[in-house]
C-alpha cells in the first residue's frame, strides 16, 4: 500500500488548520460566496441599459465632411 509524502500531508494539515482554527472563519466564508451569487443573479435580472438613440458619429464621416468643407472653400 502506497502512503502520500511528507510534504502532501503537511499541506492537507496546514489547510485544515487555516480552515478550522478560528470559529467561524467557515461560516464568514458561506456568507460572502451568499452574497456574491445573489449579486450576481440581480445583476442578470437587472435590464439592460437602452442604447442611445443617435449612434455616435464616425471618425470616417468626420474626416468625409472636412474634406468636402476643403472643397468648397
Amino acid at each position: 500500500m502506497h502512503f502520500p509524502g511528507l510534504i502532501p500531508l503537511l499541506i492537507v494539515l496546514a489547510l485544515a488548520f487555516l480552515l478550522f482554527a478560528r470559529p467561524g472563519r467557515i461560516s464568514g466564508l458561506m456568507e460572502d460566496l451568499g452574497k456574491g451569487i445573489r449579486g450576481f443573479r440581480k445583476g442578470l435580472s437587472d435590464p439592460q441599459e437602452k442604447p442611445p438613440e443617435e449612434p455616435p458619429r464616425q471618425v470616417s464621416d468626420q474626416a468625409a465632411e472636412r474634406e468636402t468643407d476643403r472643397a468648397s472653400h
